[in-house]
């Protein structure tokens, strides 16, 4: 078996995939974007985030009697808010839906039960919950989901030096994590402090602290540059403590999922 086809699910053949053992075989699904980022980050920041750490999470598992296996990420999310600025690619929020709802039907004959949503692009977040329900309530599957920056709020509240709206788009979260990750392709020259514009006092916008009430952005009316937040404070070691402890955590929760049997995930 080659090191890749250790972690990466498309990089194996069916018969390594036929003998699995399933009760401990794990699958994320890694979700996210490909929508501007500023001008000084990629346009695939979200999908690259949520795969990059999914591959690093089921690296911690390689070796052990569990697997942890990435899918074929699903590159495109729900993105109209940034379809203003060149380069958005976005999806229907049935289309989105749907692929999800494909690709988790495609695995259960197989015998395949453990699986996460690995998401890594905030305007997915409503449908991919939506999604779950749908697939529990159709399929008698119950399938996690999350957005990685939810499970490390307390390390953003640490390392943030910003205030709150400091951390929502191509920010200084996600620039930091850039810059640890793939430095060669951010351009801090042309990065730009842009805070977002609350429309009231409960509907902030920031991965630490975001408000209760969600309003939906028109990123070309709401921002200049495609920013919501401060890049210019990003640094690679604030990057590399998110991402640490961001792997750390969400494979201290499949550690815990492992632990609930079959019954408690299928109806069936």
């Amino acid at each position: 078996m080659s090191h890749a086809s250790e972690i990466q699910f498309s990089k194996m053949t069916w018969k390594e995939i036929e003998i699995l053992d399933r009760d401990n075989t794990f699958i994320i699904f890694p979700t996210g974007a490909i929508e501007q980022h500023g001008p000084q980050l990629p346009i695939d920041t979200d999908i690259y985030n949520s795969t990059t750490i999914s591959e690093e999470v089921a690296r911690k598992f390689v070796g052990g009697n569990q697997r942890v296996l990435v899918a074929p990420p699903i590159p495109w999310g729900t993105s109209p808010h940034h379809l203003g600025f060149p380069g958005t690619l976005s999806l229907r929020p049935e289309t989105f839906s749907s692929i999800i709802f494909d690709v988790i039907s495609s695995l259960l004959p197989h015998g395949f039960y453990r699986f996460l949503l690995m998401n890594g692009h905030g305007g997915n977040a409503g449908i991919l919950t939506a999604t779950v329900s749908q697939l529990s309530d159709d399929l008698g599957i119950s399938v996690p989901t999350l957005s990685y920056w939810t499970m490390i709020k307390e390390t953003l509240i640490a390392v943030g030096e910003s205030p709150i709206g400091g951390m929502g788009h191509a920010c200084e979260m996600e620039t930091s994590l850039a810059l640890h990750m793939r430095a060669d392709l951010v351009d801090m020259s042309l990065a730009v402090r842009e805070m977002p514009r609350e429309l009231t006092s409960r509907s902030s916008i920031d991965f630490r602290a975001g408000g209760p009430v969600g309003i939906p952005l028109d990123f070309l009316r709401d921002s200049k540059h495609g920013v919501m937040g401060d890049p210019t404070l990003a640094t690679a070691q604030k990057g590399e403590r998110i991402f640490t402890d961001a792997c750390e955590n969400i494979s201290a929760l499949i550690s815990e999922l492992f632990l609930l049997e079959k019954s408690q995930l299928r109806k069936n």
